[in-house]
């Protein structure tokens, strides 16, 4: 009876082995059917929803080549009824469960060949939160293939374009893409400055906080990596708090968020061999059945505690069982020989230490060869970037060079401008008091004129009285005065004034005097030589002509009243009025319009 109750129970069991994966693949099979149907006999979002369901279903079988040729299939199909209902959120989202899909099985050529349009998708129709989500996905496409510098690229794009939109979390975004590159690359120091950047955004922001974890955890490595260990526990408060934070905004807890401050805790311990505080650490990790993280992780802490207590065989299970968990590093996998070396050492087994040693020394080699090669890249990236940032800082000192230039040159042109104007006020006041010397001189004659007429008809008693009253009121007698007027009427009859080779003995001639005589004369009527009361009438001819003949130039002017040098008729017509001949005359036209 024992015999066949246990036949029975395994016959059982083979049974359900055999039949509930079977089962399984039916009800997917039948979710499938199903939603075609109804993608077949539904119309408008109700369609783009079934549709939505089925390549979920799909995504989970894309290491599949064949189901992942369907899913594109799929994808395909959901555009276009997208496109067809001109729901442009739903089209956003199949271009990024497109992308996801191809994330999931490692084809990245893929990603860096399609992502681009997406983007440029996304940006036409504001559709931010899945541009960030997708080129993140092209920055990580990039790093897995090695291609850091076209990695800091795209993330210095996808930085300025958040920065652009005044988008915190873009921004953070970014710099997270920005520190994973440079952790790729062993650069902490600049992979630090990215993260405590992006948590400072994100503090800021909502809808983050998985991000917000995260940058912390890789803080804290990076932190660890520098030696910098006591920065790495005054870390923890914010750290935790930000948890808690996820997990209110989550409504659930967020083991994973926990886990990853437990690895970073118990790691930091180790490194300063405070191997009890890191066994609390590692027992929390154990106790959690769904932790995510690596085995290796684990085995490799417990191994190093072990040997701190000196319990040697444990200690050798556990890094034998942590070098099965290496996936291919090389690196890793000699930081495992190290180890056990040294607690092969310690059990007295030396002739597997040295064997392991050899190994060592062997895998050494060839890391030092990768190490190099992945320095040269490094470098060559680092100058890159270094390059493009000298650049852009280049242009922007040029740029400001160049508004600085247009600055000085928009004052002195403002200045030049102002000065002008005021040139010009006291251009058109001049010309306003010469004009009206010009009529107060017209008035004066029209006086003398009447005086003559009115002495003419004075008793001589009268006019003796009026002459002698003259006299005492000038420096100048009546032969002089006389002089100087028949001087004048001399000037002015015919072309004497205007002619060039007129000079001082014929005058004296023609007035019957002598060159004493006249000069004291002029001298005492004009307080000018001779000379320069025939250069003041010729100036004064000239501002005459310049008001009756508009249409003459300067020049032709100057020529005909005696100058043969412009440049002297400038300079002497300035001296006399204040005002060159140009302002002069352009004044005169004013006013005749």
């Amino acid at each position: 009876m024992k015999y066949n109750a246990r036949l029975t129970a395994i016959l059982w069991g083979l049974f359900l082995c055999f039949v509930l994966p079977v089962s399984a693949q039916n009800s997917l099979q039948h979710q499938k059917d199903s939603l075609r149907q109804d993608i077949a006999q539904s119309e408008g979002i109700e369609k783009l929803r079934s549709y939505n369901k089925l390549c979920y279903l799909y995504m989970a079988e894309v290491a599949d080549s064949l189901k992942m040729d369907t899913l594109l299939t799929l994808f395909d199909q959901t555009e276009a009824e997208a496109i067809k209902q001109g729901n442009v959120k739903l089209q956003g989202m199949v271009y990024g469960n497109t992308i996801i899909s191809f994330i999931n099985r490692g084809e990245y050529d893929k990603i860096i060949q399609k992502a681009p349009g997406y983007l440029d998708f996304f940006i036409q129709h504001n559709l931010w939160r899945f541009y960030y989500q997708i080129h993140m996905q092209l920055i990580t496409a990039y790093n897995l293939k090695m291609d850091y510098k076209q990695a800091a690229e795209e993330a210095e794009k996808m930085y300025n374009r958040a920065k652009e939109q005044n988008d915190k979390a873009g921004m953070a975004t970014a710099l997270y893409a920005t520190a994973i590159t440079y952790n790729l690359q062993r650069r902490w120091t600049e992979e630090e400055h990215c993260l405590k950047e992006c948590i400072s955004l994100l503090w800021d922001v909502s809808g983050y906080d998985n991000i917000l974890t995260q940058s912390y955890a890789y803080l804290c490595a990076s932190l660890r990596m520098q030696a910098r260990y006591n920065e790495v526990l005054q870390l923890v408060p914010e750290y935790e708090k930000a948890i808690r934070r996820f997990e209110q905004a989550a409504g659930k807890s967020q083991p994973e968020a926990w886990e990853n401050l437990y690895v970073a805790l118990m790691n930091n311990y180790i490194d300063t061999k405070e191997y009890d505080k890191a066994e609390t650490y590692l027992s929390k990790l154990q106790n959690n059945v769904n932790h995510n993280i690596s085995m290796y992780e684990l085995l490799r802490a417990k191994a190093l505690i072990y040997q701190s207590r000196e319990d040697y065989r444990k200690a050798l299970a556990a890094i034998d069982s942590a070098m099965t968990e290496v996936e291919g590093s090389e690196f890793d996998l000699n930081e495992v020989r190290k180890i056990k070396m040294e607690i092969l050492t310690r059990m007295g087994r030396i002739d597997e230490a040295f064997g392991l040693f050899d190994k060592i020394i062997a895998a050494n080699d060839t890391i030092k060869d990768v190490e190099v090669n992945a320095r040269f890249d490094e470098l060559r990236t680092q100058y890159e970037v270094e390059k493009h940032i000298a650049e852009k800082e280049r242009n922007l000192h040029y740029f400001l060079f160049s508004l600085g230039i247009c600055l000085i040159l928009l004052v002195l042109l403002a200045g030049v401008f102002y000065y002008n104007r005021l040139i010009a006020i006291k251009n058109r006041n001049l010309y306003e008091r010469i004009k009206e010397q010009d009529r107060l001189a017209d008035k004066l004659f029209r006086i003398t004129r009447y005086n003559e007429v009115l002495t003419s008809s004075m008793d001589s008693d009268e006019i003796s009285k009026v002459t002698n009253h003259i006299n005492e009121t000038s420096t100048a007698n009546d032969e002089q005065q006389n002089l100087v007027a028949r001087l004048q009427e001399y000037l002015l009859t015919g072309d004497n004034l205007l002619a060039t080779d007129i000079n001082r003995d014929e005058i004296i001639s023609a007035l019957g005097t002598n060159k004493n005589a006249l000069t004291d004369a002029v001298k005492a009527v004009t307080g000018k030589t001779p000379m320069e009361y025939m250069r003041a009438m010729k100036i004064e001819e000239a501002r005459k002509m310049l008001d009756n003949h508009p249409e003459l130039t300067i020049e032709a002017i100057a020529f005909s009243c005696g100058f043969n040098i412009p440049s002297t008729f400038y300079r002497l017509f300035r001296k006399q009025y204040g005002i060159t001949p140009t302002e002069y005359q352009k004044l005169a036209k004013s006013q005749e319009k």
